[in-house]
């Protein structure tokens, strides 16, 4: 561990700096520590960040118990918040799945019917009787004779 300054300074452990704190324990600047694969702080470098404030405060002036539980007050929303943003993307995904199943399953009820869709590179009407279903890069495509349709440009369906 390395110190510099008179009143303060910066303190370094593990290589890593975690504030300037000066002589009465407050912090006069708030470097992020940088992680090592993120530039995030993360709970262990808070808590390390937290710990040595607390060791290296003046024990005749030692901070307010008031700035630490608002810092920890602060971390723990930071931290919901971003529970809650990997829990939306969770579902997100969980949404995308599910809706590409449910295409896949209107495709497959295809299957016997006769269709009519249009090509959307050539606006060509292509009709027949759908024979087979597949998914590529998770678009359901419904196989008419020799042709491959996206079931989403049918504009057509009657029984077979």
């Amino acid at each position: 561990m390395e110190k510099h300054g008179q009143h303060g300074g910066i303190y370094r452990i593990g290589g890593d700096t975690m504030a300037e704190v000066n002589a009465a324990g407050s912090t006069q600047s708030q470097n992020a520590v940088t992680n090592a694969t993120k530039n995030i702080l993360g709970k262990d470098d808070f808590l390390k960040l937290l710990m040595t404030q607390l060791k290296y405060q003046d024990p005749m002036e030692p901070a307010d118990n008031k700035e630490f539980i608002a810092q920890m007050a602060q971390f723990t929303t930071l931290e919901q918040m971003g529970n809650i943003s990997a829990g939306f993307a969770d579902l997100n995904s969980l949404q995308i799945g599910l809706l590409q199943e449910s295409a896949a399953s209107r495709a497959i009820n295809l299957i016997g019917r006769y269709v009519e869709a249009v090509d959307p590179e050539t606006k060509a009407v292509i009709s027949g009787l759908v024979t087979g279903m597949k998914v590529v890069d998770g678009i359901p495509k419904i196989i008419i004779g020799a042709n491959e349709v996206d079931a989403g440009t049918i504009t057509k369906v009657t029984a077979g």
